[in-house]
């Protein structure tokens, strides 16, 4: 793991937990830990993928803590909190990326990105709202 994403989970105060999950990952707030969020993480998947996953439940912790007890009160909510979460985890990816590459944003092969980084293909607007606006 990368010393940036070591600080971005020191800095939300989270424990990452790695182990057999049935689904990629997901984050909790147990009330006896007061606010320190907990994100599990499926230890089947690549790394890459789990590099994914973790950035998108740290967009969650980053941007809905204060908010976590909505997701689940509508489909609206939750709809848009996890394109709140997969926006931060591609931001992240994409920084990263022009970082390592040295490549100029405007020519990106977007698609060449997204599999890459494993993204799927239902955020591929997220991807290219995300380059149009670096």
């Amino acid at each position: 793991m990368d010393s940036q994403i070591q600080s971005l989970i020191d800095d939300l105060d989270v424990a990452v937990i790695y182990g057999k999950l049935d689904d990629p990952g997901h984050a909790v707030f147990p009330p006896i830990l007061e606010g320190k969020a907990v994100i599990f993480i499926n230890s089947s998947l690549t790394e890459q993928q789990q590099i994914t996953v973790l950035l998108h439940e740290l967009g969650h912790v980053a941007k809905q803590r204060d908010i976590k007890e909505l997701y689940d009160r509508t489909m609206t909510l939750k709809s848009k909190m996890e394109y709140g979460a997969n926006r931060f985890m591609i931001k992240y990816l994409f920084h990263r990326y022009i970082n390592i590459t040295g490549d100029d944003p405007r020519y990106v092969n977007y698609l060449e990105f997204m599999r890459q980084n494993d993204i799927p293909t239902r955020d591929e607007n997220i991807v290219k709202e995300i380059i149009l606006n670096y």
